[in-house]
């Protein structure tokens, strides 16, 4: 898993991800298009990510996704 896409291209589609999340499928798309999701959701995405068996959704993997996008010089590489 090396990006927020990658988490949710795990579920079915955007629409079952954001179901499954408690979020409008506009905001789910907005998430994997910027490659962010607010950690005010980390726990409803690894929750439900276990739900359906996807054990290598963690809060640790989250954290190091934000954490690389934190990174000093990550918007130059990212331009």
């Amino acid at each position: 898993m090396n990006c927020v896409a990658d988490i949710i291209d795990l579920w079915p589609s955007a629409v079952v991800f954001a179901d499954d999340v408690g979020v409008s499928p506009v905001r789910a798309r907005a998430w994997k298009q910027r490659d962010s999701i607010p950690g005010s959701f980390w726990r409803r995405v690894v929750d439900a990510a276990e739900g359906r068996g996807y054990d290598e959704v963690t809060l640790e993997l989250l954290a190091r996704l934000a954490a690389r996008a934190i990174e000093p010089g990550a918007e130059a590489s990212a331009a």
